[in-house]
C-alpha cells in the first residue's frame, strides 16, 4: 500500500485541476472591465451605494422638519363621569359667605372635537443643527464608497495579477518543456558518441518530467486565483477569469512623486476623519442649542360638539386660534452641561485622530514610494541577469556539441535560468503590486 501512494499521488496532481475546472464557464476580460463589474455586482459596494441612498434619504428627512405640518384632527367620546369643579359661594353674590362651595359640572355625555392644526418651526436651533449633520452625513457615505471601492479594487488587482504571473510562469513552463526535451535529444546524441554518462541522460529525462509536473502545478495555482478573483468581482458562481494582460517588463521611467500633502488630503480614510470630525463638531454645536431658546407658530381651526345624547351632527360651536410658542429652557439638573463636556472630549479625540491617520498616511506613502522604486530596479536586475544566463547557456550548448563541456554543464546552467526567469516574473509582479498599493496610499484609486 505504502509503494502505491506515490502513484496515487501523481494520479492526482494529474486529475485535480481537470476535475475541478469541468463545468465552469470561462471569460476573457481586460482589467478595467473585470473593475467595472465588481461595481456592478459585488455586495460590498452595491451596499456602499444604499448607504448614500439612505443619508440622503435622512438629510430629506431633516429638512422636512422645518416645513409645516398640518394635522386633521377628530375626537369624540362619551363620558360616564363629567368632569366638575367648585366655586366659592360668593363668585355669584357677594353676600353669600366665600368658605362654602359650589359645585359645577362641565360639559355633557358627548362631546366631539374635529379641526385642523398647524405647526410651523421658526427657530429651532436643535433641528438646524440636524439639517447640517445630515448633509455632512451623505458626504460620509460617499467617501465610505470611495473607501471600500479603493479596498476591494486593491484586492481584485492583486489577484489579477496573481493570475498573471502564473500565467507567466505555465507559458515558461511549457517553453521550458520543450528545451528540456531539446536538451535530452542532445544529451541523447552525447551519449551515443561516447561524450557523455548514460546518468546525464536519466537527469535530462527526469529534468522534462519535473517541468511537465511543475506545469501541472501552475494550472492548480491559476484555478486557484480564478475562483478567488470570481468571488470578489461578486459572481454567484465561478467564472474562470482569463485576463487579456500578459505580464511584462515595467517601463525604467522615473516614478511620479507630487505633493505628498495633496496625496494625503485624497485619501478616503482621511476624507473620511475629516468629516467625523465636522460630525462631532456639529453634535458639540447640536447639544448646545439644545440650551437655546425656540420659536414656533402654531394654530388651529375646527369646533366642538356637546350633547346628552349620541348625536355628532348637532351643537357644534367653533373654535379657532393662532399664535407664537416661545420656549426658553432654564435648569435641566446639570443634563445639559454633562452632554456639553462629553462632545467636547469626544470632538478633541477626533481631531487627534485625524492627526494620528495623517501621520499613518505620510509614512505609508514614502515606503511605498520606495518599495515601488525597489522593486522596479530589481526587476531590471534579474532581466539583466536572465540575458546573461540565456548567452552563458548558448555557449554551454555550442561547447557540448564540440565535445568541451559536460551534459551535467548544461542541465545546470537550465535549471539556474529557469531560477532567474521564475525570480524575473515574481519582480515583476511585486512591483505592479506595489504600484497598485501606491496609488490607493496616495488616494489615485
Amino acid at each position: 500500500m505504502l509503494r502505491a501512494l506515490p502513484l496515487i499521488a501523481l494520479i492526482f496532481v494529474y486529475c485535480s485541476p481537470l476535475a475541478a475546472q469541468q463545468g465552469y464557464n470561462t471569460i476573457s476580460m481586460t482589467l478595467e472591465e473585470a473593475l467595472q463589474t465588481a461595481r456592478k455586482l459585488q455586495p460590498d459596494l452595491l451596499n456602499a451605494n444604499r448607504n448614500i441612498a439612505y443619508a440622503q434619504a435622512a438629510t430629506r428627512e431633516a429638512k422636512s422638519t422645518y416645513l409645516p405640518k398640518l394635522t386633521a384632527e377628530f375626537d369624540y367620546r362619551y363620558n360616564p363621569i363629567i368632569q366638575t369643579s367648585v366655586l366659592p359661594a360668593n363668585a355669584f353674590n357677594p353676600n353669600n359667605d366665600p368658605k362654602d362651595l359650589i359645585p359645577i359640572r362641565f360639559g355633557t355625555p358627548w362631546n366631539g372635537a374635529a379641526g385642523l392644526r398647524l405647526k410651523q418651526p421658526l427657530y429651532e436651533p436643535e433641528k438646524l443643527a440636524t439639517i447640517n449633520s445630515s448633509k455632512l452625513a451623505e458626504d460620509l457615505a460617499k467617501t465610505q464608497e470611495k473607501k471600500i471601492i479603493a479596498e476591494r479594487e486593491e484586492e481584485i488587482i492583486k489577484a489579477w495579477y496573481s493570475i498573471m504571473l502564473s500565467t507567466a510562469r505555465k507559458e515558461f513552463a511549457q517553453q521550458d518543456k520543450v528545451r528540456s526535451q531539446s536538451n535530452e535529444t542532445l544529451i541523447r546524441n552525447q551519449v551515443e558518441l561516447g561524450r557523455a554518462l548514460p546518468h546525464d541522460l536519466r537527469e535530462a529525462e527526469l529534468k522534462t518530467k519535473e517541468v511537465a509536473l511543475n506545469e501541472e502545478t501552475i494550472g492548480m495555482d491559476i484555478f486557484n486565483a480564478q475562483v478567488y478573483l470570481s468571488y470578489m468581482i461578486g459572481y454567484d458562481t465561478v467564472q474562470l477569469i482569463v485576463p487579456k494582460e500578459k505580464l511584462t517588463m515595467p517601463r525604467a521611467t522615473i516614478m511620479e512623486t507630487g505633493d505628498i500633502g495633496q496625496e494625503i488630503a485624497l485619501r478616503a480614510d482621511v476624507q473620511e476623519q475629516k468629516l467625523n470630525n465636522q460630525i462631532s463638531a456639529l453634535e458639540l454645536k447640536q447639544t448646545r442649542a439644545s440650551r437655546l431658546p425656540s420659536l414656533n407658530l402654531e394654530g388651529f381651526v375646527g369646533g366642538n360638539t356637546f350633547t346628552n345624547k349620541f348625536n355628532p351632527f348637532t351643537n357644534w360651536y367653533g373654535n379657532a386660534f393662532i399664535g407664537l410658542v416661545f420656549r426658553y429652557p432654564i435648569f435641566s439638573g446639570g443634563e445639559s452641561r454633562s452632554k456639553i463636556e462629553q462632545r467636547e472630549i469626544q470632538y478633541q479625540q477626533q481631531q487627534q485622530n485625524l492627526r494620528r491617520l495623517q501621520q499613518q498616511a505620510y509614512y505609508e506613502i514614502l515606503n511605498k514610494r520606495t518599495t515601488a522604486e525597489q522593486r522596479m530596479k530589481q526587476a531590471g536586475i534579474e532581466q539583466e541577469r536572465l540575458r546573461i544566463q540565456e548567452e552563458k547557456i548558448s555557449i554551454v550548448r555550442d561547447r557540448l556539441t564540440e565535445g568541451r563541456a559536460l551534459a551535467q554543464d548544461l542541465l545546470e546552467e537550465e535549471t539556474r535560468l529557469a531560477e532567474i526567469r521564475d525570480n524575473l516574473y515574481l519582480r515583476i509582479h511585486d512591483y505592479m503590486v506595489a504600484m497598485a498599493e501606491l496609488r490607493r496610499a496616495s488616494g489615485k484609486n
